[in-house]
């Protein structure tokens, strides 16, 4: 009521002082833009949440440039029009409040107004000395009515906060942008006062800007409970792991989840398993410090990041907020928004299991520690539900040993080991040290022996079941690099010649070049044909005698 008077008293001097209507066409100019304005941006502010009593727009900026270049009594009248103007269209108001705000504006124009003219006094009225008195001048308008709209809202609402009366940082960046642009709109109009229609895209532009803050906190908030999203939680918790990580702190992930919240929808319907979800993600809002970071992390599972905590504090926190649940009356929460009366306090309540991770013990990174959280959590719905379950009962399979033995180098037998020769260690056994024939070697893999024979040795084939036999010797000319023989057991082996086509009786046996596309698995191959034949020929063939 003050206020109220205070406004009235100083109306009635400035219209009792006003030398002349002179500037007319600047008050029709101001105000014509300033509804063109408004009723653009109607849509963008029906849009815009409303987060208490406090509301800020861009509407004061025709008012700052009104008083900045017109006589008090001719912006007292843009002010009062566009307040006329704001009561017709918003319909249902509440007509106290709109006297105190409308009695509000009156006075922040008389305080910018006075302050201008002073500022204009003490700078001159040069160019510098006319942008620093309007920038004064807009700072006395826009401190005139945040001080009394934040004093009126701390009387009204009992228990406010600095920011439920003065606003937040998006508040005060909306104000800063109407007091620019009422001095840019006043210096504008000082040259034409058509210049105002030009400044209608630029304010529509501006003030569907103001829809950027809701816009990004609606992306990153949960519609159905007020929490935020998985995608935010986690850059807030990668933040404050890098915070711990460079500060040696810890700090714990709670991972929450209700239990049998299926039989909820079930039983109740999806409209109270929605409500009852709603209720106890406020219960563990309100559970838990300013500075630690609640979101959903999907369906009725939550997530809970806690700085600088370590191992028993998050412990005492998570039974806290078990208990917490458990003990909550959501019957009577769920019953008195949905107004069913039927939700039984004895069969309808709810109890959560806590899986609890520790920066750097369980984890560095937040996927490890969600990981773990997640086990332990699981963990505590096997033991029975409606418990706490810390990751660091849980072995870590992140932690443990490797299972794999070193490989060794030396082999066990030293009868089988030779000097100089390549080994090749496998996971399990000794290194096997094989000698080697260096023409039948190829390079980096190493040769395989034969038993009893080391003629036969064959790369890549297994020992051969025959008993020892003697190798054949070979022919450089005909042995070619790196291939094995062949051995026919008919006798001591000699090298194959091109016309050596047949065996002859006592003829020694025939050593052959391997033919790769012809060996079996079985190492050397002996020609059971040329045996046969070598036989029949010994046995047909009729001895001669000289004539």
């Amino acid at each position: 009521m003050l206020v109220d008077l205070l406004a009235i008293g100083y109306g009635v001097r400035a219209f009792s002082e006003l030398p002349s209507w002179r500037g007319i066409d600047l008050v029709f100019a101001l105000t014509v833009s300033a509804l063109i304005s408004v009723e653009g941006a109607r849509r963008v502010e029906n849009r815009r949440r409303r987060g208490g009593p406090l509301h800020k727009d861009l509407a004061p900026a025709w008012m700052i440039a009104a008083a900045l270049i017109l006589h008090p009594a001719l912006a007292i009248l843009v002010a009062m029009s566009l307040r006329i103007w704001w009561r017709i269209r918003a319909g249902k108001c509440i007509p106290y409040r709109w006297a105190f705000s409308t009695a509000v504006h009156v006075l922040a124009v008389g305080a910018a107004h006075a302050v201008f003219v002073s500022a204009r006094d003490l700078f001159g009225g040069g160019a510098l000395g006319l942008v620093v008195s309007m920038t004064a001048g807009a700072f006395a308008y826009v401190t005139t009515e945040t001080l009394l709209c934040g004093l009126a809202i701390s009387l009204i609402v009992p228990g406010s906060t600095r920011r439920d009366t003065i606003g937040g940082r998006d508040d005060l960046c909306v104000d800063a942008t109407a007091a620019t642009f009422g001095c840019l709109l006043a210096g504008a109009a000082l040259v034409s006062p058509w210049f105002a229609f030009v400044a209608i895209p630029v304010t529509l532009t501006a003030q569907r800007a103001l829809l950027l803050g809701q816009l990004e906190s609606e992306a990153q908030t949960d519609p159905k409970t007020r929490l935020g999203r998985v995608d935010w939680w986690r850059r807030r918790t990668e933040e404050m792991v890098r915070t711990a990580r460079t500060q040696r702190e810890p700090m714990a992930v709670l991972l929450i989840d209700i239990d049998h919240f299926k039989q909820v929808n079930d039983r109740h319907g999806h409209l109270v398993g929605d409500e009852a979800l709603r209720a106890v993600a406020t219960i563990l809002r309100s559970a838990i410090r300013a500075k630690d970071v609640i979101g959903r992390f999907g369906g009725e599972e939550f997530v809970i990041a806690l700085p600088d905590t370590d191992l028993a504090d998050a412990t005492v926190t998570a039974d806290r907020l078990r208990t917490a649940v458990a003990a909550s009356p959501l019957a009577a929460m769920c019953a008195g928004v949905l107004d069913d009366p039927g939700l039984d306090p004895d069969t309808f309540h709810l109890t959560v299991s806590i899986g609890v991770a520790v920066y750097p013990t369980d984890g560095l990174t937040v996927d490890a520690l969600l990981l773990r959280a997640d086990r332990a959590m699981y963990a505590a719905k096997s033991a029975g539900r409606d418990r706490v379950r810390l990751a660091a009962d849980l072995p870590n399979p992140a932690l443990a040993p490797s299972s794999v033995p070193a490989a060794s180098t030396l082999f066990d037998d030293p009868t089988r080991a030779f000097p100089g020769a390549p080994t090749r260690a496998l996971p399990g056994e000794p290194a096997r040290v094989l000698p080697g024939d260096p023409a039948r070697t190829l390079q980096g893999e190493p040769a395989r022996t034969l038993p009893g024979d080391s003629a036969r040795a064959v790369r890549g084939e297994p020992a051969s079941a025959f008993p020892a036999e003697s190798a054949a010797p070979r022919d450089p000319a005909r042995l070619h690099r790196g291939e094995p023989t062949r051995v026919v057991r008919t006798g001591s082996a000699r090298a194959r010649t091109p016309d050596a086509d047949r065996a002859a009786p006592n003829q020694a046996a025939r050593v052959l070049p391997r033919d790769p596309a012809r060996d079996s698995s079985s190492g050397a191959r002996v020609l059971p044909s040329d045996l046969a034949r070598d036989s029949s020929a010994a046995l047909a063939r009729p001895e001669r005698h000289p004539r």
